[in-house]
């Protein structure tokens, strides 16, 4: 999709990247809010979601998606080895825009239980860094790239977790990667930054200042995580639904944030 359509001040349809149209009686938009302020699916919609500052964007992150050997060290499902400066992170991240000199490790061991002894073989690993969302305006040379890596697969060493990679079985993802999967965010992976404490009052609702167009996803209320994006498109669906069956067919008020008063 490339364009929401509008007309008579709602939502009708969409455009596809082929030109093809479809027309709709409601749009549930699953991608970035930051996508629909910035005008990415049409300067109609660009005011039916409050733009997102630069500042205010989520992490990103550098990932590695392997298939590799282990020593024997007792991995579960989700893994984590934090920095010895956890605060020294988050500087380098969000005040020199750069990516940590020594970042905190998530390992997640995708074909392990809890229960799991040590790997015998071969399996599939995803290991992130946290990263600036800078992805929009910062491209992640080879040499920045391989420096992270290093920095990264070192730190899981010295806590006793060595993994033997095969340059042929690996995948980067840095945040440029992550910025044109997701256009507009920078590669922010979260939508808005939850540093403060009215943050979690700061994301959109389902419903938009546009009659008929409705968000969700996990740059939406109540957040991100596969769960809290499940739970948005259920309320983007009970909106919508609520909309269409009440006296007053797509209302024109709106309330942005996590609280809705329809």
């Amino acid at each position: 999709m490339s364009e929401v359509l509008v007309a008579g001040g709602r939502a009708c349809g969409v455009r596809l990247a082929s030109g093809e149209r479809l027309a709709a009686d409601a749009v549930i938009l699953n991608s970035d809010v930051a996508a629909v302020a910035s005008g990415l699916l049409g300067q109609a919609i660009r005011h039916g979601a409050q733009t997102i500052p630069t500042k205010a964007r989520s992490l990103s992150a550098m990932t590695w998606s392997l298939t590799a050997t282990t020593d024997d060290f007792p991995l579960t499902r989700h893994n984590v080895f934090f920095s010895r400066d956890y605060a020294a992170e988050f500087r380098d991240i969000f005040q020199r825009g750069a990516l940590p000199q020594e970042p905190t490790v998530y390992v997640c061991a995708q074909d392990r239980c809890d229960e799991d002894g040590p790997s015998r073989g071969e399996e599939r690993l995803l290991v992130l860094v946290n990263a600036p969302p800078n992805g929009d305006r910062h491209h992640y040379d080879t040499t920045e790239i391989e420096q992270c890596a290093m920095q990264t697969f070192n730190l899981l060493e010295r806590n006793g977790l060595k993994i033997h990679r095969r340059p042929d079985a690996t995948q980067v993802t840095t945040p440029t990667d992550f910025d044109r999967l997701f256009p507009g965010t920078g590669g922010a992976l979260y939508g808005r930054s939850s540093h403060r404490w009215t943050a979690s009052f700061q994301r959109p609702g389902a419903r938009t200042r546009i009659p008929g167009l409705y968000l969700a996803g996990g740059s939406t209320h109540p957040g991100p995580g596969v769960p809290m994006a499940a739970l948005s498109g259920r309320s983007a669906a009970r909106c919508l639904v609520a909309d269409l069956t009440s006296r007053s067919t797509f209302p024109r008020m709106a309330m942005f944030g996590g609280t809705s008063m329809h």
